[in-house]
């Protein structure tokens, strides 16, 4: 088993993370009381799903003999707030993902749908949001 850790310190709103030897900064806008000094915990989410997305991307890429140049994501979360303030008929995550992948490539589009189909099965952050019913909604295109 592999373990990870966080260490975290907070000062209002904002806080300071140290992972390994890596500092983040996490903290909420103004219009929720932070001091915007770094994206929000959702934000850190997806973009933990497209580094998740990525990283095991590659890593399938070599195991098909993918030819895998590139691949950027964009990725947008819908979430509904009346969840996080106390709601209790509403959940407090996202409703649905929506990610748009850019897979610069020679390959066909059967490929890329064989490649997509594996990210989508292996990667940790998708399958823990698929898991907890988010409606994950996937577009995987040549560039």
């Amino acid at each position: 088993m592999m373990k990870f850790k966080v260490d975290a310190k907070t000062e209002g709103l904002t806080l300071h993370a140290k992972a390994g030897k890596h500092e983040l900064v996490l903290d909420e806008g103004s219009q929720m009381g932070g001091k915007d000094q770094g994206p929000n915990p959702l934000q850190t989410s997806l973009a933990a799903l497209a580094s998740c997305e990525n990283v095991t991307a590659r890593i399938v890429a070599k195991e098909m003999k993918f030819d895998l140049k590139d691949i950027d994501f964009k990725i947008t979360g819908e979430f509904d707030p009346k969840g996080f303030m106390g709601d209790p008929n509403i959940r407090p995550y996202f409703q649905t993902v929506k990610v748009d992948a850019e897979v610069e490539t020679n390959e066909s589009e059967d490929r890329i749908k064989e490649l997509q189909k594996k990210v989508e099965s292996r990667c940790p952050v998708y399958t823990m949001m698929a898991a907890a019913n988010v409606n994950m909604v996937d577009s995987w295109k040549q560039v």
